[in-house]
């Protein structure tokens, strides 16, 4: 086949979808030790840390005579394996699932470009029409809650407190990161959902399905 799956992970954040149009590629999540592997074989371009893409890699594909290039974004910290000019093959290796640079949550960000990538992106396609087979996540894995890209905030509750407007001790604002991601570490009561944050530490959200959010099962 052309073209694999970069990565194990739950399909998070799809290609350009009405809330998000300006969504270049694909996210895929998985908690622990996930790997990255070349979607096809070709030359790495770029291997860099860039602001929004975190540690990126690049790379410049030739199928049927007709190039491509793929970019896999947000990966570990010190995990990229390639450098540019490197030949990869197709299912190599190149680094580890990560959450650096522009990312909320450990989670892999792909593109697939017919063509070269350029900043304006308009070589960009669905990954998903290219992609075969696409390999189960494991079963009896966690959940992960996903907070809609259309809030501009999100109540933040104290675990020692009812999830009750007043009872806020702060709030997400997942518009800002076009949706928020977070892995479900508790469940103390019927749409009230423990998780771990950068800002406030671990504590409750309230995520009733009317609310707009997504629950997964990663």
């Amino acid at each position: 086949m052309d073209f694999i799956k970069p990565s194990l992970g739950v399909l998070t954040n799809p290609f350009q979808i009405r809330s998000n149009p300006k969504h270049f590629g694909l996210d895929l999540a998985l908690p622990g030790n996930v790997s990255v592997k070349a979607a096809a074989a070709g030359t790495v371009t770029r291997s860099y840390v860039s602001d929004s893409y975190g540690e990126v890699i690049f790379i410049q594909h030739s199928i049927n005579g007709q190039p491509y290039e793929t970019v896999y974004a947000h990966m570990r910290k010190g995990s990229r394996k390639c450098k540019p000019g490197d030949y990869v093959k197709q299912g190599q290796v190149i680094g580890y699932m990560g959450s650096t640079g522009d990312a909320k949550g450990q989670h892999l960000h792909f593109e697939l470009h017919r063509g070269r990538w350029n900043g304006a992106k308009t070589n960009a396609v669905n990954p998903l029409d290219y992609i075969g087979a696409i390999q189960e996540v494991p079963k009896e894995k966690k959940k992960m809650i996903i907070l809609p890209s259309e809030a501009e905030s999100w109540r933040v509750y104290p675990l020692d407190q009812a999830a009750v407007k007043g009872n806020e001790i702060g709030y997400l604002n997942p518009k800002k990161y076009a949706g928020l991601q977070y892995n479900i570490v508790g469940n103390p009561q019927k749409d009230v959902y423990t998780i771990v944050t950068s800002d406030f530490g671990k504590v409750n959200i309230y995520g009733a399905l009317s609310t707009g959010v997504r629950i997964v099962n990663v």
